[in-house]
């Protein structure tokens, strides 16, 4: 018996890993790296997320803009005059944009 994963089994694992309708991409700790340049840019799938001043750019596989996130409208309310960004709100957006483009293919 052995442990071998054969090249269907392979195929299988990496089809399930870029099920963007099921597997969250962009998380909210990637939206604060993005948003602090913590990065420049994240690749995901066919997409690449960047940051453009206060928003963040969705963009396809051609370089075409698929979705602009305005990060300020995703804001919490706090006590303190400092505004926090939710950014599992963030994230949800530019999840949802991504799969559209790649249903789209």
């Amino acid at each position: 018996m052995t442990n071998q994963i054969g090249d269907d089994d392979i195929e299988q694992l990496v089809t399930e890993a870029v099920n963007v309708e099921t597997t969250p991409s962009v998380g909210p700790s990637l939206v604060g790296d993005l948003l602090t340049g913590e990065l420049d840019s994240w690749r995901v799938v066919i997409c690449v997320v960047e940051k453009d001043g206060d928003d963040l750019l969705v963009r396809g596989e051609n370089g075409q803009v698929v979705d602009r996130v305005d990060t300020d409208v995703w804001t919490t309310s706090a006590l303190s005059e400092t505004e926090v960004k939710d950014l599992a709100k963030i994230a949800d957006k530019i999840n949802s944009a991504i799969a559209s483009e790649h249903g789209e293919l």
